[in-house]
Order: structure tokens, then C-alpha cells, then sequence
């Protein structure tokens, strides 16, 4: 192995002692409670070091960010690959999915700073992750709704790039309330977008899907035909 090579590897292990440092002390002490000074000592390395690779420990909790949504892909790869039969049971339990990863490793304080930081700083690295972030769920939707289409399930007159804007729009807005406030629980996350779901995907159903669910579900009534109340 070559002198380079040692020496990268070296710099990454200090990279992942710092960021597992982080991650702990933040779920345990806070995220505004937390020092540079005590990453680097639950790190075992120099402050010096951890300004060195980060600048900042807001570029830390960035890089966590990152890291969180690299470690999730493969579970959400798995659930696209097998989505259910219906596209509003299959969103809901993809949303259900993305609170639980979101909420893993990540308490509601630094989600707050993450998502806060973006309108703070809109031409910062926490802008530019955040907008990563954003652009790889919407990549999911469109991954989702595609399938949907070619299933028959979803009308394929939709764009799927404009629909997956909406519903990672409207689901951010609602994990923005939930980590804003200090109450409920990932079940109550879950709740918050089950109704905005059920207002927009009912009409984007095909004619076959809608269908299909009447006299079973009056929440998808075929186009024309009056539910009853």
C-alpha cells in the first residue's frame, strides 16, 4: 500500500471518529449543548483536526445528514422494488419508511438546524446538502410513481417530476412542523400525511384503479359518480 494510500485511509478513519463522536453527543446532549472542544475529545483527536476536515459544527451535522441518506438507500432501493398494489398505500408506506430513517440516527434539534440552515445560509454547504437531499427523494418519487404508470395504477398522462415536486413539497412541510415542535411521536409524523395523500392521488388514479375500489374503499370514487354521504 502506497504512502498516499495510508495516508487517506488514516484521514478517514479521524473523519468516521469524529462523525461517530457527533452523532452520540448530539443524540445525548443536544445539538446546541455540544462543543467542537468535546467531539474532539469523545473523538480522540485535536480540535485542530475536527476544524480541519469540517470548518464548523454545522458542517458536521451536515456530513451526518449525508451519511444518514447513504446508509438508508438500500432499504428504500428494497421497498421500491417491492411496492404494494395500490399507490396510496404504497406512498404512505414509503412516508412511514422515511420518518423511521429520518428520526434513526438524527434527533428533531438537528433536523431543525438542517433544514433552518438551508433558508439561513441558501448559498452554503448546508444549502447544497439540503438540496441534495431534496433531489434524491424526489428521484424515489419519480422512481415510485413511474412504476405506478406502467402498472396501470396511475394515470399516464401525470409528469412524474411535477407530481413527486408535490408530494416531497407537501411531506416536507409536514416533517418541518412535526421537528419544529417538541411533541408527538414518529406515529403522529405518519398521521400528519395520510390526509394530504388521500386529497391528491385519488383523482390520479386510473379509470381501472378507481374502479376497483369502489364498494370497497369510498375513498376512491369512480370520476362522475357521486360517493355517498
Amino acid at each position: 500500500m502506497g504512502r498516499g494510500m495510508v495516508r487517506e485511509k488514516n484521514k478517514q478513519r479521524r473523519v468516521d471518529q469524529v462523525l461517530d463522536a457527533a452523532q452520540q453527543l448530539f443524540r445525548e446532549r443536544g445539538y446546541e449543548a455540544t462543543r467542537i472542544e468535546t467531539i474532539a475529545e469523545t473523538a480522540s483527536v485535536a480540535p485542530a483536526t475536527v476544524y480541519n476536515y469540517f470548518t464548523s459544527k454545522q458542517n458536521i451535522l451536515m456530513e451526518l445528514a449525508l451519511r444518514h441518506v447513504n446508509a438508508a438507500l438500500p432499504e428504500r432501493r428494497a421497498f421500491l422494488q417491492q411496492l404494494p398494489g395500490d399507490p396510496i398505500e404504497g406512498i404512505i408506506a414509503f412516508e412511514r419508511l422515511l420518518s423511521e430513517q429520518a428520526l434513526r440516527h438524527l434527533s428533531r434539534e438537528c433536523w431543525r438546524v438542517i433544514m433552518s440552515a438551508q433558508y439561513l445560509e441558501p448559498e452554503g454547504k448546508a444549502s447544497r446538502t439540503g438540496a441534495r437531499l431534496t433531489k434524491l427523494l424526489k428521484r424515489h418519487y419519480i422512481t415510485l410513481i413511474k412504476t405506478y404508470q406502467a402498472r396501470d395504477r396511475l394515470s399516464r398522462s401525470i409528469d412524474p417530476v411535477a407530481l413527486s415536486n408535490l408530494i416531497v413539497g407537501v411531506t416536507t412541510w409536514d416533517f418541518g412542523r412535526f421537528v419544529s415542535g417538541s411533541g408527538g411521536t414518529v406515529a403522529d409524523l405518519r398521521r400528519m400525511g395520510i390526509s394530504h395523500i388521500h386529497l391528491i392521488l385519488p383523482g390520479l388514479m386510473t379509470e381501472k384503479m378507481r374502479s376497483r375500489k369502489v364498494g370497497v374503499n369510498s375513498k376512491y370514487p369512480v370520476a362522475g359518480r357521486r360517493s355517498r354521504s
